[in-house]
């Protein structure tokens, strides 16, 4: 029979149909992974669908409703309990997953029976597959009374990166079974069956066992070891691939090809027996390589390291061979030797030591052979050690060399005169294997330095207090990368400080003078005002530059002005500072009877009411917040008195929102969206006002009464803003137009309605004003004026009185 030559691992070999029964597949779970953990905090349930949510309790839970191509996730650092017999098969290239991450280079999840007592009833196995095919299972802990994993008629099955151990039916004297059986036994007409990267644990008949029937099989990069039984034993089971697995402390036989086991390759493993008495009292004397007569045609022997114990090394044929030279006759074992591989199994368990006759010494073309070792670690190439194997650097047995670079360092602050933020580094490198290179990353940003091999300290000077992660790497003449780390925290030095004080420039353009203090350890360079009336930040720099500058807003208000300043070290600092700017008062006008007998001017600004007695350039008397953005303000006597109150209309809900003298607000909802307010005294023999609303598209003007009743008027034109004043003296409202100028510098229009009927008109400012009616000089009439937003100048008409006009700009702080 020719060689079967398969390389990676079973999962990916097709094959043809598998013997058994097929359970049919359902639709129970449409995403391709199932969850499975039965943690404290898990929320876990067998009655659910396996979500990450809501994963399922036990394996088996999942296991009873998985599909091709579906992975079954088992969280790690788990525990399950009892047997998993698995029922489902997948497809060839869409296998039926079972795995569990393995955070710690060896296996964590445990699943099987690990103890028992009188009168219990353990489960036989940890693993059943009976009749199934295309499974895969990695990342467990496997362990029963009897065998920790059977593969019963099954295909195209991967049992990869697991712990096993079983088969030993006695615990704590306790049998719960008649016979010890082997640890993983395959079995039945079982075929393409791979078992890899494993580790098993004192196997009592065998780690594996191929029984008669099964073919196919690939044993590769396990370490079977510590066993009173076989390692390996295939019975009648032709196409067995046996390679780079190590075998060390068994009592019987590492590996043995029984019966037909024809077209068998056994290359690339360590089989070591142990001088000491550790089999029952005796010196293990097996012979660690047997292949009978009818298992040796179309098998190959190369590669490996037989070491024995005071006895022959090979059985071929029935016949016994003492070293690796002498069976070399049979045609066999080219490159095999007796080299003992120095396992340091106190330290690196069965990691071998850097010899010639392991290291480096592999066929890497033989098949089942795998990317990584037991471990999980990539090959490395030993530069102190020829390649004697083939193609490559591959080592015999389940674990690969690792180069032993060495990193380590550790780190505390070590400030120096001038050098506040400076650590100190004690730095190791050890690169064994030849020289290699080290690099140092002080975790600040700054470009790593380069380290060479030995011991050293190394200081660096940080830019900031505070706490750094620096990191050691050191890469190996094998490309082997390895790091270590150290955390120092610097405590805080004298910091970069922004300061500043501000004083009123012009008052008439809203200027502001900002003197910079700013303080630190090291020269400032450059400072940055943002002066927060959206105009581009000034920017300053030099060490020698001006530490005063001034900014005019034009309005005044309230700003927040932010210094940042940097320093030649490349530290920043800001801070910012409310301002309240003198200068002229943003907003719209009202206007008031607020004390005396005289009309009083102001200014709203989305809730911010400033308000002067003075009708000259002046600051205000007063000022309050009510109301909010997109209020309009309202001036009247809510309240019976001589003095007027203020309210606001919100247009978005036709809602007034009256303020009392007590504090209090009432509201009356009034007129529609869009409207304009127009307060006055419309009842004549009332002490207090009335609302009113005016509607500038239609004209249509609309006065609720004291007794509940609307009367309406239409008057004006589209676009016509209205005006409320006693134009006659009359001690009652009459009502009036503003219509502004339609071009730049067109006069605007005052449109007042007597209460004969008649109307009268006067032109007074242009194109932009806003419209103040008043009694300015308290005659007891009301006349008209402008509010100039442009400018902030208010300028009212004193003509009524034969007087001249007056104009002033109310400034604020």
């Amino acid at each position: 029979m020719a060689i079967s030559r398969r390389v990676g691992l079973a999962v990916a070999i097709a094959g043809s149909a598998v013997a058994g029964t097929v359970l049919p597949f359902t639709a129970h779970a449409a995403s391709a992974v199932l969850y499975v953990d039965n943690g404290p905090s898990a929320n876990c349930s067998d009655t659910g669908t396996g979500t990450k949510g809501q994963p399922f309790c036990t394996v088996q839970a999942a296991a009873d409703v998985v599909e091709p191509g579906q992975t079954v996730d088992i969280a790690p650092n788990r525990r399950f309990i009892g047997q998993v017999t698995v029922k489902r098969s997948g497809l060839p290239g869409k296998p039926i997953v079972f795995k569990s991450d393995i955070p710690y280079r060896v296996p964590s999840t445990f699943v099987g029976t690990e103890e028992w007592s009188q009168g219990s009833n353990p489960a036989p196995h940890a693993l059943l597959l009976d009749g199934v095919h295309d499974v895969t299972v990695t990342g467990l802990n496997l362990k029963a009374p009897q065998e920790a994993v059977l593969v019963k008629d099954s295909t195209r099955i991967v049992l990869d990166r697991d712990d096993a151990s079983g088969g030993d039916p006695v615990f704590n004297g306790v049998r719960a079974f008649p016979q010890a059986t082997p640890t993983v036994r395959i079995t039945g007409a079982s075929a393409d069956v791979t078992v890899s990267r494993t580790r098993f644990f004192g196997a009592p008949v065998a780690g594996v066992a191929v029984e008669a029937g099964v073919s196919g099989t690939v044993v590769t990069t396990n370490q079977i070891a510590d066993g009173t039984g076989r390692g390996v034993i295939a019975t009648d089971a032709p196409g067995t691939v046996v390679v780079s697995n190590t075998f060390g402390r068994n009592c019987q036989t590492d590996l043995e090809l029984a019966g037909t086991s024809t077209g068998a390759v056994v290359e690339n493993n360590i089989l070591t027996r142990v001088p000491t008495a550790s089999c029952d009292g005796t010196v293990p004397t097996a012979t660690p390589l047997v292949v009978s007569t009818g298992s040796a045609q179309g098998t190959k022997v190369d590669y490996n390291t037989v070491v024995p114990s005071g006895t022959d090394s090979y059985s071929w044929g029935g016949t016994s061979y003492a070293t690796s030279e002498a069976f070399r006759a049979t045609g066999q074992g080219e490159h095999d030797n007796n080299t003992d591989p120095g396992f340091n199994r106190v330290v690196n368990n069965y990691t071998p030591s850097a010899t010639a006759a392991v290291t480096d010494a592999a066929d890497t073309t033989a098949p089942g052979m795998l990317a990584t070792d037991v471990y999980g670690d990539a090959p490395a190439d030993h530069p102190g050690v020829p390649n004697l194997g083939t193609a490559g650097f591959r080592d015999r047995g389940a674990i690969e060399l690792q180069d032993p670079l060495n990193v380590n360092m550790s780190g505390v602050p070590y400030g120096q005169p001038g050098y506040p933020l400076n650590a100190r580094f004690e730095v190791s490198y050890t690169a064994s294997w030849g020289p290699g290179t080290g690099t140092l990353d002080f975790g600040d940003g700054s470009v790593p330095q380069l380290v060479d091999p030995g011991y050293k300290f190394i200081d660096h000077n940080y830019p900031a207090a505070g706490t750094y992660t620096a990191t050691l790497t050191g890469t190996g003449p094998s490309g082997v990368v390895r790091t270590s780390t150290a955390k120092v925290t610097l405590a805080p030095v004298q910091e970069l400080q922004a300061r500043f004080t501000w004083g009123n420039g012009d008052y008439s353009r809203a200027g502001i003078v900002v003197n910079s203090q700013s303080i630190g350890p090291w020269p400032i360079v450059r400072r940055v005002y943002d002066f927060g009336d959206g105009t581009a930040p000034t920017v300053v720099e030099g060490p020698n530059a001006p530490t005063t500058l001034t900014h005019d807003y034009g309005v005044g208000g309230r700003y927040t002005v932010t210094e940042t300043v940097t320093d030649d070290h490349g530290h920043t600092a800001s801070t910012s500072m409310p301002t309240w700017v003198r200068g002229p008062q943003a907003g719209v006008p009202f206007t008031g009877y607020f004390s005396g007998p005289t009309s009083h001017n102001g200014l709203f600004d989305n809730g911010n009411w400033v308000f002067s007695y003075n009708k000259t350039d002046s600051t205000p008397s007063t000022s309050w917040h009510f109301g909010d953005l997109g209020d309009v303000p309202v001036v009247g006597n809510w309240d019976s008195t001589c003095q007027c109150q203020q309210a606001i209309y919100r247009p978005s809900t036709s809602t007034f929102a009256l303020r009392h003298r007590d504090g209090s607000v009432s509201t009356v909802q009034f007129g529609d969206p869009g409207d304009l307010p127009v307060v006055g005294k419309w009842d004549g023999s009332a002490r207090s006002d009335q609302l009113a609303v005016y509607r500038p598209g239609t004209g249509l003007l609309a006065v609720r009464h004291d007794d509940g009743t609307i009367t309406t008027m239409r008057f004006g034109d589209p676009g016509d803003l209205p005006v409320v004043g006693d134009w006659d003296g009359v001690k009652h409202a009459q009502f009036g137009l503003f219509r502004p100028g339609r071009n730049a510098g067109d006069p605007n229009l005052f449109i007042l309605r007597h209460d004969d009927g008649t109307v009268s008109t006067a032109a007074y400012g242009e194109k932009g004003d806003l419209p103040v009616v008043g009694d300015w000089l308290g005659t007891g009439r009301t006349t008209y004026g402008i509010y100039r937003p442009d400018t902030h100048r208010f300028a009212l008409s004193y003509a009524y009185a034969g007087r001249t006009d007056v104009t002033y700009t109310i400034y604020t702080y």
